[in-house]
């Protein structure tokens, strides 16, 4: 079992994205600042911890669409640790893959876009609003006529996707 970490700071890099045999991998660096007040030299110390980050799939697709350096973020995802040699000297990188990754809501404003796939609801809708009997087009459910729709009818297929 892994364990998931909450990361909370700024992209300092353009985000980049490239297709693998594993599918699209979009990757950025953030920052990660974890300051303290030192009781002995009465100061407040800031450090700042530097990160890349993985996002793979859709989720990665999502991440070069949305994100550009300096936008505030959220990363939800698993630490991983890669050894590699340069130069003859032995290097350790500490790395997240993410599993979520999204704006900073305390920092500023956002809005959202669902990933399209399949028929829209709009179509869904229309196509039930020429059905005899469908009442109104609204799929929210607070219709009674919708409450069972059927198999095979447009609302069903809409709460199946």
């Amino acid at each position: 079992m892994q364990s998931t970490v909450t990361l909370s700071g700024n992209v300092v890099t353009d985000v980049t994205l490239r297709s693998t045999t594993g599918g699209s991998v979009a990757n950025f660096r953030m920052a990660v600042s974890n300051g303290y007040f030192d009781k002995r030299t009465q100061q407040y110390v800031e450090r700042t911890t530097f990160l890349n980050v993985s996002a793979w799939r859709q989720l990665g697709e999502n991440v070069a669409a949305s994100l550009v350096k300096g936008h505030p973020v959220v990363v939800v995802g698993r630490l991983r640790q890669r050894e590699f040699e340069r130069e003859g000297q032995r290097i350790t990188v500490v790395e997240v893959d993410a599993d979520a990754v999204g704006h900073d809501l305390s920092r500023g404003e956002g809005t959202f876009r669902r990933n399209t796939r399949g028929p829209q609801t709009s179509d869904l809708a229309q196509v039930a609003w020429a059905m005899p009997g469908a009442g109104t087009p609204d799929l929210d459910g607070s219709n009674p006529d919708h409450a069972h729709a059927g198999v095979g009818s447009p609302l069903a297929a809409e709460s199946a996707a």
